[in-house]
Protein backbone atom coordinates (compact mmCIF):
# COMPACT_ATOMS: atom_id res chain seq x y z
CA UNK A 1 0.00 0.00 0.00
CA UNK A 2 1.66 3.16 -0.92
CA UNK A 3 0.51 6.70 0.69
CA UNK A 4 1.76 10.00 -0.63
CA UNK A 5 2.06 12.15 2.20
CA UNK A 6 3.61 15.99 1.64
CA UNK A 7 3.74 16.49 5.59
CA UNK A 8 4.44 14.26 8.81
CA UNK A 9 1.86 15.53 11.09
CA UNK A 10 -0.21 12.41 9.84
CA UNK A 11 2.09 9.62 10.74
CA UNK A 12 2.09 7.12 12.88
CA UNK A 13 3.72 4.12 14.51
CA UNK A 14 6.10 4.14 11.39
CA UNK A 15 9.55 4.03 10.86
CA UNK A 16 11.55 6.76 8.76
CA UNK A 17 14.21 5.15 5.79
CA UNK A 18 16.30 8.75 4.64
CA UNK A 19 18.83 9.05 1.64
CA UNK A 20 21.17 11.22 2.24
CA UNK A 21 24.50 12.36 0.27
CA UNK A 22 26.34 15.46 2.26
CA UNK A 23 25.82 17.22 5.48
CA UNK A 24 23.27 19.75 4.02
CA UNK A 25 20.66 16.88 3.57
CA UNK A 26 20.19 16.82 6.93
CA UNK A 27 18.06 19.58 6.96
CA UNK A 28 15.48 17.44 6.46
CA UNK A 29 15.63 15.87 9.20
CA UNK A 30 14.61 19.00 11.47
CA UNK A 31 11.65 17.83 12.16
CA UNK A 32 12.42 14.59 14.24
CA UNK A 33 14.67 16.80 17.08
CA UNK A 34 17.12 14.00 16.73
CA UNK A 35 19.96 13.99 19.73
CA UNK A 36 23.40 15.16 18.92
CA UNK A 37 24.80 11.60 19.40
CA UNK A 38 23.03 10.71 16.06
CA UNK A 39 23.94 14.00 14.15
CA UNK A 40 27.36 13.29 14.95
CA UNK A 41 27.41 9.46 14.22
CA UNK A 42 25.69 10.79 11.15
CA UNK A 43 28.72 12.98 10.13
CA UNK A 44 31.07 11.06 11.07
CA UNK A 45 30.03 8.49 8.48
CA UNK A 46 29.80 11.18 5.84
CA UNK A 47 33.36 12.17 6.52
CA UNK A 48 34.43 9.02 6.11
CA UNK A 49 33.25 9.29 1.95
CA UNK A 50 31.92 6.07 1.91
CA UNK A 51 28.57 4.38 1.10
CA UNK A 52 26.77 3.33 4.67
CA UNK A 53 23.91 2.22 6.44
CA UNK A 54 22.77 3.25 9.83
CA UNK A 55 19.74 2.42 11.92
CA UNK A 56 18.84 4.65 15.29
CA UNK A 57 15.94 4.32 18.24
CA UNK A 58 14.05 6.94 17.95
CA UNK A 59 11.16 5.55 20.23
CA UNK A 60 8.90 8.66 19.20
CA UNK A 61 5.23 7.87 18.63
CA UNK A 62 5.51 8.60 15.02
CA UNK A 63 8.90 6.79 14.38
CA UNK A 64 10.31 3.70 16.19
CA UNK A 65 13.13 3.90 13.91
CA UNK A 66 15.67 6.06 11.45
CA UNK A 67 17.06 4.24 8.99
CA UNK A 68 19.61 6.24 6.76
CA UNK A 69 21.27 5.08 3.46
CA UNK A 70 24.58 7.28 2.87
CA UNK A 71 25.22 7.57 -0.94
CA UNK A 72 28.59 9.10 -1.87
CA UNK A 73 30.93 6.57 -3.30
CA UNK A 74 28.91 6.42 -7.11
CA UNK A 75 31.47 4.79 -8.64
CA UNK A 76 31.12 1.81 -6.28
CA UNK A 77 28.37 0.92 -6.53
CA UNK A 78 24.64 2.10 -8.54
CA UNK A 79 22.00 3.22 -6.40
CA UNK A 80 19.59 0.11 -7.20
CA UNK A 81 22.62 -2.48 -5.82
CA UNK A 82 23.26 -0.31 -2.42
CA UNK A 83 19.26 0.06 -2.05
CA UNK A 84 18.44 -3.31 -2.39
CA UNK A 85 20.97 -4.93 0.33
CA UNK A 86 19.19 -3.08 2.71
CA UNK A 87 15.35 -2.49 1.87
CA UNK A 88 14.56 -6.03 1.61
CA UNK A 89 15.47 -5.87 5.13
CA UNK A 90 13.16 -2.53 6.48
CA UNK A 91 9.75 -3.94 8.60
CA UNK A 92 6.86 -3.60 6.80
CA UNK A 93 5.66 -0.05 7.99
CA UNK A 94 8.28 2.98 6.73
CA UNK A 95 8.30 6.44 5.38
CA UNK A 96 10.27 7.08 2.51
CA UNK A 97 12.33 10.67 2.48
CA UNK A 98 14.72 11.19 -0.40
CA UNK A 99 17.12 14.05 0.37
CA UNK A 100 16.09 15.39 -3.87
CA UNK A 101 13.81 14.31 -6.23
CA UNK A 102 16.21 12.56 -8.15
CA UNK A 103 16.92 9.44 -5.88
CA UNK A 104 13.16 9.73 -4.83
CA UNK A 105 12.10 7.40 -7.75
CA UNK A 106 14.99 4.66 -7.63
CA UNK A 107 13.91 4.53 -3.80
CA UNK A 108 10.30 3.95 -4.46
CA UNK A 109 11.47 1.40 -7.26
CA UNK A 110 13.60 -0.52 -4.97
CA UNK A 111 11.12 -0.61 -1.96
CA UNK A 112 7.49 -1.54 -3.91
CA UNK A 113 10.22 -4.05 -6.49
CA UNK A 114 12.87 -5.40 -4.35
CA UNK A 115 10.13 -6.24 -1.64
CA UNK A 116 7.61 -7.98 -3.86
CA UNK A 117 6.15 -11.07 -2.61
CA UNK A 118 3.36 -13.11 -3.91
CA UNK A 119 0.54 -13.48 -0.92
CA UNK A 120 -2.22 -14.24 -2.72
CA UNK A 121 -2.87 -17.99 -1.28
CA UNK A 122 -0.97 -17.19 2.09
CA UNK A 123 -3.13 -17.77 4.96
CA UNK A 124 -1.50 -15.31 6.99
CA UNK A 125 -0.59 -12.27 4.92
CA UNK A 126 2.07 -9.24 5.73
CA UNK A 127 1.21 -6.61 3.57
CA UNK A 128 3.56 -3.36 3.59
CA UNK A 129 2.32 0.07 4.43
CA UNK A 130 4.80 2.44 2.77
CA UNK A 131 4.24 6.01 3.24
CA UNK A 132 6.30 8.90 0.56
CA UNK A 133 7.08 12.09 1.10
CA UNK A 134 6.71 14.03 -1.99
CA UNK A 135 6.74 17.72 -2.65
CA UNK A 136 4.08 18.77 -4.47
CA UNK A 137 5.80 19.72 -7.56
CA UNK A 138 6.88 16.49 -8.00
CA UNK A 139 3.76 14.73 -7.11
CA UNK A 140 2.30 14.23 -10.63
CA UNK A 141 5.71 12.33 -11.39
CA UNK A 142 5.67 10.26 -8.69
CA UNK A 143 1.90 9.39 -9.03
CA UNK A 144 2.86 8.46 -12.75
CA UNK A 145 5.96 5.95 -11.77
CA UNK A 146 3.84 4.45 -9.01
CA UNK A 147 1.09 3.72 -11.66
CA UNK A 148 3.99 1.97 -13.67
CA UNK A 149 5.08 0.62 -10.66
CA UNK A 150 1.34 -1.30 -9.72
CA UNK A 151 1.32 -2.51 -13.25
CA UNK A 152 4.64 -4.07 -13.16
CA UNK A 153 3.23 -5.55 -9.81
CA UNK A 154 0.44 -6.67 -11.86
CA UNK A 155 2.22 -8.64 -14.56
CA UNK A 156 4.46 -10.51 -11.54
CA UNK A 157 1.11 -11.29 -9.80
CA UNK A 158 -0.45 -13.07 -12.83
CA UNK A 159 2.99 -14.80 -13.77
CA UNK A 160 2.60 -16.00 -10.53
CA UNK A 161 -0.78 -17.02 -10.50
CA UNK A 162 -1.29 -20.88 -11.25
CA UNK A 163 -3.06 -22.29 -14.13
CA UNK A 164 -6.12 -23.88 -12.23
CA UNK A 165 -7.27 -20.30 -12.07
CA UNK A 166 -5.76 -18.72 -14.75
CA UNK A 167 -6.25 -20.26 -18.36
CA UNK A 168 -6.99 -18.89 -21.66
CA UNK A 169 -10.82 -17.88 -20.51
CA UNK A 170 -10.29 -15.90 -17.20
CA UNK A 171 -7.67 -14.26 -18.94
CA UNK A 172 -9.11 -12.83 -21.74
CA UNK A 173 -12.13 -12.07 -19.39
CA UNK A 174 -9.54 -9.76 -17.33
CA UNK A 175 -8.47 -8.04 -19.78
CA UNK A 176 -12.19 -7.40 -21.12
CA UNK A 177 -13.10 -6.77 -17.80
CA UNK A 178 -10.15 -3.98 -17.25
CA UNK A 179 -11.85 -0.31 -16.88
CA UNK A 180 -9.65 1.29 -20.14
CA UNK A 181 -9.55 4.45 -20.90
CA UNK A 182 -8.40 4.77 -24.68
CA UNK A 183 -7.67 1.35 -25.33
CA UNK A 184 -10.06 -0.60 -27.67
CA UNK A 185 -10.43 -4.78 -26.65
CA UNK A 186 -11.39 -7.49 -29.09
CA UNK A 187 -11.74 -11.15 -28.21
CA UNK A 188 -11.60 -13.24 -30.39
CA UNK A 189 -13.08 -16.45 -29.39
CA UNK A 190 -12.32 -20.40 -30.27
CA UNK A 191 -15.32 -20.65 -32.73
CA UNK A 192 -13.59 -17.01 -34.48
CA UNK A 193 -10.26 -18.69 -34.07
CA UNK A 194 -11.69 -21.25 -35.91
CA UNK A 195 -13.75 -19.86 -38.46
CA UNK A 196 -10.61 -17.23 -39.39
CA UNK A 197 -8.32 -20.47 -40.04
CA UNK A 198 -6.00 -19.53 -37.29
CA UNK A 199 -4.62 -23.31 -38.10
CA UNK A 200 -1.48 -23.49 -36.25
CA UNK A 201 -3.20 -21.65 -32.80
CA UNK A 202 -5.46 -24.49 -33.06
CA UNK A 203 -3.38 -27.07 -33.54
CA UNK A 204 -1.24 -25.95 -30.08
CA UNK A 205 -4.58 -26.05 -28.40
CA UNK A 206 -5.93 -28.91 -29.49
CA UNK A 207 -8.65 -30.25 -28.06
CA UNK A 208 -7.10 -29.34 -24.70
CA UNK A 209 -10.09 -28.87 -21.75
CA UNK A 210 -8.94 -25.25 -21.74
CA UNK A 211 -10.02 -23.94 -25.66
CA UNK A 212 -7.93 -20.72 -27.28
CA UNK A 213 -8.57 -16.80 -27.31
CA UNK A 214 -6.45 -14.36 -29.14
CA UNK A 215 -7.40 -10.73 -27.60
CA UNK A 216 -6.04 -7.55 -29.86
CA UNK A 217 -5.56 -4.34 -27.94
CA UNK A 218 -5.70 -1.09 -29.56
CA UNK A 219 -4.22 1.95 -28.72
CA UNK A 220 -4.87 4.24 -31.89
CA UNK A 221 -4.01 7.98 -30.98
CA UNK A 222 -4.35 9.27 -34.74
CA UNK A 223 -4.09 7.15 -38.14
CA UNK A 224 -1.83 9.69 -39.36
CA UNK A 225 0.94 8.33 -36.76
CA UNK A 226 2.95 5.39 -37.77
CA UNK A 227 1.67 2.00 -36.29
CA UNK A 228 3.78 -0.34 -34.20
CA UNK A 229 2.20 -3.75 -33.17
CA UNK A 230 3.67 -6.13 -30.83
CA UNK A 231 2.76 -9.86 -29.59
CA UNK A 232 3.51 -12.21 -27.48
CA UNK A 233 2.37 -15.48 -26.63
CA UNK A 234 0.50 -17.05 -23.75
CA UNK A 235 0.79 -20.93 -22.73
CA UNK A 236 -1.14 -21.26 -19.82
CA UNK A 237 1.14 -24.53 -19.30
CA UNK A 238 3.45 -25.97 -21.25
CA UNK A 239 4.65 -29.54 -21.45
CA UNK A 240 5.60 -30.42 -24.27
CA UNK A 241 3.45 -32.60 -25.58
CA UNK A 242 4.89 -35.38 -26.96
CA UNK A 243 8.58 -34.15 -26.59
CA UNK A 244 7.74 -33.88 -22.84
CA UNK A 245 9.37 -31.99 -20.65
CA UNK A 246 11.73 -34.03 -17.65
CA UNK A 247 10.54 -34.05 -14.45
CA UNK A 248 12.22 -31.38 -12.81
CA UNK A 249 11.06 -28.24 -15.10
CA UNK A 250 7.10 -29.28 -15.30
CA UNK A 251 6.71 -27.69 -12.30
CA UNK A 252 7.93 -24.09 -13.63
CA UNK A 253 6.09 -24.36 -16.75
CA UNK A 254 3.25 -22.15 -15.51
CA UNK A 255 5.39 -19.46 -16.17
CA UNK A 256 5.01 -19.56 -20.10
CA UNK A 257 1.67 -17.78 -19.44
CA UNK A 258 3.73 -14.56 -17.99
CA UNK A 259 4.88 -12.90 -21.42
CA UNK A 260 1.21 -12.31 -22.44
CA UNK A 261 0.94 -10.87 -18.29
CA UNK A 262 4.08 -8.46 -19.65
CA UNK A 263 2.37 -6.90 -22.51
CA UNK A 264 -1.22 -6.68 -20.90
CA UNK A 265 0.48 -5.12 -17.69
CA UNK A 266 2.67 -2.76 -20.68
CA UNK A 267 -1.20 -2.05 -22.67
CA UNK A 268 -2.85 -0.47 -19.14
CA UNK A 269 -0.09 1.43 -18.60
CA UNK A 270 0.20 2.89 -21.97
CA UNK A 271 -3.80 3.30 -21.52
CA UNK A 272 -3.56 6.77 -19.79
CA UNK A 273 -0.11 7.83 -21.34
CA UNK A 274 0.38 10.22 -24.14
CA UNK A 275 1.27 9.10 -27.11
CA UNK A 276 2.59 10.17 -30.99
CA UNK A 277 2.66 6.59 -31.62
CA UNK A 278 -0.54 3.86 -32.39
CA UNK A 279 -0.09 0.85 -30.88
CA UNK A 280 -1.66 -2.92 -31.51
CA UNK A 281 -0.93 -5.79 -29.39
CA UNK A 282 -2.26 -8.94 -29.72
CA UNK A 283 -2.09 -11.40 -27.27
CA UNK A 284 -2.80 -15.24 -28.42
CA UNK A 285 -3.70 -17.74 -25.30
CA UNK A 286 -3.42 -21.81 -25.39
CA UNK A 287 -2.65 -24.48 -23.77
CA UNK A 288 -0.37 -26.80 -24.79
CA UNK A 289 -0.85 -29.99 -23.07
CA UNK A 290 -0.81 -33.64 -22.84
CA UNK A 291 -3.98 -34.94 -24.86
CA UNK A 292 -4.71 -38.25 -27.30
CA UNK A 293 -5.82 -35.73 -30.17
CA UNK A 294 -3.31 -33.25 -29.82
CA UNK A 295 -0.61 -32.36 -32.60
CA UNK A 296 2.78 -35.07 -33.01
CA UNK A 297 6.10 -34.30 -34.62
CA UNK A 298 5.56 -35.28 -37.93
CA UNK A 299 2.61 -33.48 -38.67
CA UNK A 300 2.02 -30.82 -41.42
CA UNK A 301 -0.47 -28.32 -40.11
CA UNK A 302 -1.48 -25.25 -42.65
CA UNK A 303 -0.90 -21.77 -41.47
CA UNK A 304 -3.53 -18.41 -41.16
CA UNK A 305 -0.78 -17.32 -43.79
CA UNK A 306 -1.67 -20.41 -46.30
CA UNK A 307 2.18 -21.55 -45.55
CA UNK A 308 2.74 -25.46 -44.50
CA UNK A 309 4.54 -26.09 -41.15
CA UNK A 310 6.42 -29.04 -40.41
CA UNK A 311 5.92 -29.96 -36.79
CA UNK A 312 9.40 -31.08 -35.93
CA UNK A 313 9.09 -30.16 -32.24
CA UNK A 314 5.99 -29.90 -30.01
CA UNK A 315 8.13 -27.67 -27.92
CA UNK A 316 8.19 -25.50 -30.45
CA UNK A 317 4.43 -24.11 -29.86
CA UNK A 318 4.79 -20.70 -29.64
CA UNK A 319 6.66 -20.25 -32.93
CA UNK A 320 3.22 -21.69 -34.16
CA UNK A 321 0.88 -19.33 -32.29
CA UNK A 322 3.01 -16.76 -33.08
CA UNK A 323 3.35 -16.90 -36.37
CA UNK A 324 -0.76 -17.20 -36.90
CA UNK A 325 -0.60 -13.91 -35.11
CA UNK A 326 1.99 -12.36 -37.28
CA UNK A 327 -0.13 -13.03 -40.23
CA UNK A 328 -3.42 -11.99 -39.00
CA UNK A 329 -2.36 -8.79 -37.47
CA UNK A 330 0.15 -8.31 -40.89
CA UNK A 331 -3.01 -8.64 -42.94
CA UNK A 332 -5.95 -6.45 -41.12
CA UNK A 333 -4.15 -3.85 -40.26
CA UNK A 334 -1.82 -1.32 -41.58
CA UNK A 335 1.75 -1.41 -39.99
CA UNK A 336 4.69 0.24 -39.85
CA UNK A 337 6.89 -1.94 -37.01
CA UNK A 338 5.86 -5.35 -35.79
CA UNK A 339 7.74 -6.44 -32.28
CA UNK A 340 7.43 -10.42 -31.24
CA UNK A 341 8.75 -11.22 -27.87
CA UNK A 342 8.82 -14.80 -26.16
CA UNK A 343 10.85 -16.85 -24.42
CA UNK A 344 12.82 -18.80 -27.01
CA UNK A 345 15.52 -20.93 -25.70
CA UNK A 346 17.60 -22.42 -22.80
CA UNK A 347 21.06 -21.45 -24.74
CA UNK A 348 19.96 -17.78 -23.83
CA UNK A 349 20.35 -18.43 -20.40
CA UNK A 350 23.90 -20.15 -21.00
CA UNK A 351 25.27 -17.06 -22.65
CA UNK A 352 23.48 -13.87 -20.77
CA UNK A 353 21.95 -15.81 -17.58
CA UNK A 354 19.34 -13.82 -15.85
CA UNK A 355 20.46 -10.35 -16.38
CA UNK A 356 20.15 -9.35 -20.26
CA UNK A 357 17.23 -10.35 -22.97
CA UNK A 358 18.78 -10.81 -26.98
CA UNK A 359 17.62 -8.78 -29.57
CA UNK A 360 17.33 -10.23 -33.18
CA UNK A 361 16.05 -7.67 -36.14
CA UNK A 362 16.36 -5.67 -39.15
CA UNK A 363 14.92 -2.53 -37.42
CA UNK A 364 17.91 -0.41 -36.88
CA UNK A 365 16.14 2.44 -35.35
CA UNK A 366 14.30 0.07 -32.95
CA UNK A 367 17.27 -2.00 -32.00
CA UNK A 368 19.44 1.43 -30.98
CA UNK A 369 16.28 2.88 -29.33
CA UNK A 370 16.61 -0.09 -26.76
CA UNK A 371 20.23 -0.59 -26.62
CA UNK A 372 20.47 3.17 -25.45
CA UNK A 373 17.62 2.39 -23.04
CA UNK A 374 19.60 -0.67 -22.01
CA UNK A 375 23.09 2.01 -21.09
CA UNK A 376 21.17 4.08 -18.47
CA UNK A 377 18.41 1.87 -17.05
CA UNK A 378 17.79 -1.51 -15.44
CA UNK A 379 16.68 -3.59 -18.52
CA UNK A 380 19.18 -4.63 -20.08
CA UNK A 381 19.81 -5.77 -23.76
CA UNK A 382 22.13 -7.67 -25.99
CA UNK A 383 22.36 -7.45 -30.00
CA UNK A 384 22.76 -11.13 -31.95
CA UNK A 385 23.44 -11.47 -35.22
CA UNK A 386 20.33 -12.03 -37.38
CA UNK A 387 20.31 -12.65 -42.02
CA UNK A 388 18.83 -14.11 -44.36
CA UNK A 389 21.08 -17.09 -43.77
CA UNK A 390 18.81 -17.88 -40.78
CA UNK A 391 15.90 -17.52 -42.87
CA UNK A 392 16.59 -19.65 -45.03
CA UNK A 393 17.51 -22.62 -42.82
CA UNK A 394 13.73 -22.45 -41.87
CA UNK A 395 12.92 -23.95 -44.99
CA UNK A 396 11.51 -27.58 -44.88
CA UNK A 397 11.92 -30.32 -47.23
CA UNK A 398 8.84 -31.57 -47.33
CA UNK A 399 6.30 -28.54 -46.40
CA UNK A 400 7.31 -24.91 -46.73
CA UNK A 401 8.71 -24.53 -42.83
CA UNK A 402 10.06 -26.57 -40.24
CA UNK A 403 9.09 -24.86 -36.95
CA UNK A 404 12.38 -26.14 -34.96
CA UNK A 405 15.35 -26.83 -37.77
CA UNK A 406 18.02 -29.11 -36.62
CA UNK A 407 21.62 -28.76 -36.96
CA UNK A 408 21.24 -25.03 -36.30
CA UNK A 409 22.29 -24.46 -32.44
CA UNK A 410 21.57 -20.64 -32.76
CA UNK A 411 18.20 -21.36 -31.13
CA UNK A 412 16.84 -17.58 -30.29
CA UNK A 413 17.60 -16.38 -33.99
CA UNK A 414 16.00 -19.39 -35.49
CA UNK A 415 13.11 -18.38 -33.37
CA UNK A 416 13.02 -14.96 -34.78
CA UNK A 417 13.71 -16.34 -37.97
CA UNK A 418 10.68 -19.00 -38.29
CA UNK A 419 8.65 -15.84 -37.34
CA UNK A 420 9.93 -13.41 -39.83
CA UNK A 421 8.17 -15.77 -43.01
CA UNK A 422 4.98 -14.75 -41.62
CA UNK A 423 5.25 -10.78 -41.53
CA UNK A 424 2.92 -10.75 -45.00
CA UNK A 425 4.04 -7.21 -45.68
CA UNK A 426 7.59 -7.22 -44.68
CA UNK A 427 7.19 -4.61 -41.89
CA UNK A 428 10.24 -3.68 -39.96
CA UNK A 429 11.04 -6.40 -37.74
CA UNK A 430 12.21 -7.10 -34.27
CA UNK A 431 11.92 -10.07 -31.99
CA UNK A 432 13.30 -10.52 -28.00
CA UNK A 433 14.25 -13.73 -26.39
CA UNK A 434 13.47 -12.77 -22.48
CA UNK A 435 13.85 -16.70 -21.90
CA UNK A 436 15.55 -16.51 -18.48
CA UNK A 437 15.72 -12.37 -18.14
CA UNK A 438 11.69 -12.60 -17.51
CA UNK A 439 11.96 -15.24 -14.67
CA UNK A 440 15.00 -15.45 -12.46
CA UNK A 441 15.26 -18.78 -10.88
CA UNK A 442 18.79 -17.71 -9.53
CA UNK A 443 18.69 -15.34 -6.59
CA UNK A 444 17.46 -12.27 -5.83
CA UNK A 445 18.77 -9.25 -7.96
CA UNK A 446 18.73 -5.59 -7.36
CA UNK A 447 14.85 -4.78 -8.42
CA UNK A 448 14.31 -8.83 -9.20
CA UNK A 449 13.01 -10.74 -6.43
CA UNK A 450 13.77 -14.63 -7.02
CA UNK A 451 10.84 -15.28 -9.11
CA UNK A 452 9.54 -13.13 -11.83
CA UNK A 453 11.08 -10.13 -12.68
CA UNK A 454 8.60 -8.13 -14.78
CA UNK A 455 10.76 -7.22 -17.80
CA UNK A 456 9.72 -5.30 -20.74
CA UNK A 457 6.87 -3.17 -19.11
CA UNK A 458 9.48 -0.69 -18.14
CA UNK A 459 11.43 -0.59 -21.14
CA UNK A 460 8.76 -0.59 -23.51
CA UNK A 461 6.59 1.79 -21.85
CA UNK A 462 9.48 4.25 -21.67
CA UNK A 463 10.33 3.82 -25.40
CA UNK A 464 6.31 3.97 -26.52
CA UNK A 465 5.84 6.93 -24.58
CA UNK A 466 9.30 8.99 -26.31
CA UNK A 467 8.87 8.21 -29.64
Amino acid sequence: MANIIDNFKEIKSSNLFFLIETKDCLEKLKFLNLEKSIIDKIFLSLKKKENDFLQFFLWKKDFENLYVIIYIDKNKRNIYELLWEHVTKLPNKFTLLSNNNVNLLPMVDSCFLSRYKFQKYLSEKKEDEINIYCENDYRQKLESRIETIDNIILARDLWETPTSDLYPESFADIIKNTKWKKTKVTVLSPKDIEKKWLWLLWAVWKWSINKPYMVILERIVDKKLPTIWFVWKWIVFDTWWINLKPEEWLYAMKDDMCWAATVFATMKDLDKKDLNVNIIACIPIAENSIWWAAYRPSDIVKSYSWKTVNITNTDAEWRLILADAVSYISKNYKLDKVITIATLTWVALFALGYRYAWIMWDDRIMLDNLLNYSKENFEKYFELPFDKYYIEKTKSLIADFDNWTAGIYTWSTMGGAFIYNFLLNKEKFTHIDIAWVANNRFEPYWLYPKSTTWFWVDSLSNLFTNM
